[in-house]
């Protein structure tokens, strides 16, 4: 690549992150997003659809209410006008849980047998939407147009031992610390969503105490995507005075809602 062609990419890389500027509600960060709101929310349509041929929903009607109670609560202090929320309990063994853009909530029956009650259910939920209401989908898709553009430079520029140190610089340097800044910041939000929505968000203390693996080591923090379950409770720790005071202002008290077992509402 000519010296014309390679300031060609690096004005267009320029423009396209001057034009894609915005800010991330909650936490007030600016953030690099070139697709439109209405693009991710069809694409997350589309891949809850394709989600839900692969997955059956739970057939206990216990399950889906008492997910369906806590996301409606969630989405009701969501702020998301344009979104049109869905929540499914999943039938799998798979620990995880889920929030595509638009709304569409779904919750492994693997990882509602993990709760204790309603407001541990809660807080995952929330730190899901939190990615959703952040974006963060299409941030990550933008930044890696551009450093798709970087890496098409430098190939043609400077040849492949620069672009394989420019692709390794770019994935430890910038695309996994924006993964765990993001999983931190979703972790933010979603304690703000809770705690709006009128849980005790101590619950989300108390959920990642307990499955503190004290693996904190400097090669996980580096390598993985998500920040060592010690940053993330101090993190959270950090936040918990302002999380109750939107508590203590909430329009209903819902606590630490109901006692979950294996999954299952149970009463007292």
């Amino acid at each position: 690549m000519n010296a014309s062609k390679l300031l060609f990419s690096a004005g267009f890389a320029a423009l396209l992150a001057a034009a894609g500027c915005r800010t991330v509600p909650e936490t007030g960060r600016t953030q690099f997003v070139v697709l439109t709101s209405s693009y991710e929310n069809n694409l997350g349509a589309a891949n809850y659809k394709e989600c839900m041929g692969q997955y059956k929903p739970v057939s206990d009607a216990r399950q889906q209410e008492v997910l369906r109670r806590v996301g409606n609560a969630l989405a009701s202090v969501s702020g998301q006008a344009d979104f049109k929320w869905e929540f499914n309990v999943l039938e799998s063994s798979i620990e995880n849980a889920f929030c595509l853009p638009g709304g569409k909530v779904a919750v492994y029956s693997g990882l509602m047998k993990r709760f204790d009650n309603e407001a541990e259910l809660a807080c995952v939920v929330a730190h899901e939407v939190g990615h959703a209401i952040a974006r963060h989908g299409g941030e990550r898709m933008s930044w890696e147009y551009l450093r798709k553009i970087g890496s098409l430079g430098l190939s043609e520029f400077a040849g492949t031992t620069v672009q394989d140190v420019y692709g390794i610089a770019t994935q430890y340097g910038v695309m996994l610390p924006f993964s765990r800044s993001h999983e931190t910041e979703a972790d933010l939000i979603g304690l703000r969503l809770m705690a709006k929505a009128g849980y005790d968000p101590q619950a989300a203390v108390d959920f990642w105490q307990r499955f503190d693996k004290g693996d904190n080591d400097i090669i996980t923090a580096i390598t993985s995507t998500h920040p060592c379950d010690a940053d993330r409770i101090a993190e959270l720790n950090a936040h918990l005075g302002e999380a109750k005071s939107l508590y203590g202002q909430s329009a209903e008290k819902r606590g630490f809602g109901v006692k979950l077992q294996n999954g299952i509402p149970v009463s007292d």
